[in-house]
């Protein structure tokens, strides 16, 4: 019988292309951050401004952006990204346990490091709703629910029925893209340090599943 882990597979040419224009799309990002160029950094700071307002001025706005947060944090991430590898494991998954795995400790290191090599300030606001500690570019709540709940997505897909499998990835992407719109609203990111977080996450899911399909009988398919 076959192990149920070789079912495993996934396309190599998309997910390179996908790899590409996430690490181009986060180069470029962290480039105009790097360089302050002008029109990035006033439109961030005018979208950080008006996001401001309307959570002051919708208490359920703020709300949702809590919750939303929340599901991003590093505690919760990094729960469910145990809990799935280890039920894998179980399962005898180990290709899609190492998927999750690397993808997050890869997106980690990667965010941890550019934190500290930019150095961004975060937001200053003149009434803040909350406060974050450390660095600002990128935003570590979005590159980790880019991470782990896109490689969730990935491991998914492939095995939800035909019907079921828009409704997954909308609501997947939903709450990744809510995570990432959240960091705004609470006023401790710019939109370019989210844009870039879900770049950077992204392009580790697509790095960790080439990496475990190049390591499977066959080598990468195309």
């Amino acid at each position: 019988m076959t192990p149920p882990e070789e079912h495993l597979t996934f396309p190599g040419r998309p997910l390179g292309w996908t790899v590409a224009v996430c690490v181009v799309a986060f180069a470029v990002v962290l480039g105009l951050v790097a360089a302050h160029w002008p029109p990035l950094l006033t439109g961030d700071q005018a979208a950080d401004s008006a996001a401001h307002a309307d959570v002051l001025a919708q208490p359920w706005l703020l709300s949702a952006a809590r919750a939303a947060t929340t599901a991003g944090s590093s505690l919760v991430v990094d729960v469910v990204a145990a809990v799935v590898a280890l039920a894998l494991l179980i399962a005898r998954l180990w290709r899609g346990a190492v998927l999750v795995v690397v993808a997050r400790l890869g997106e980690l290191a990667s965010t941890t490091a550019v934190k500290d090599l930019l150095a961004r300030p975060r937001p200053t606001l003149v009434d803040p709703v909350d406060h974050a500690a450390g660095y600002s570019f990128p935003s570590g709540h979005a590159a980790g629910s880019a991470a782990v709940y896109g490689a969730l997505l990935l491991l998914v897909l492939p095995r939800a029925a035909r019907w079921a499998r828009a409704l997954l990835l909308a609501a997947g992407t939903l709450l990744i893209c809510a995570v990432a719109a959240s960091r705004v609203l609470l006023g401790v990111h710019y939109p370019s340090d989210v844009a870039a977080g879900m770049a950077l996450g992204l392009a580790w899911v697509g790095v960790a599943a080439l990496l475990v399909t190049r390591f499977r009988p066959g080598g990468v398919a195309t």
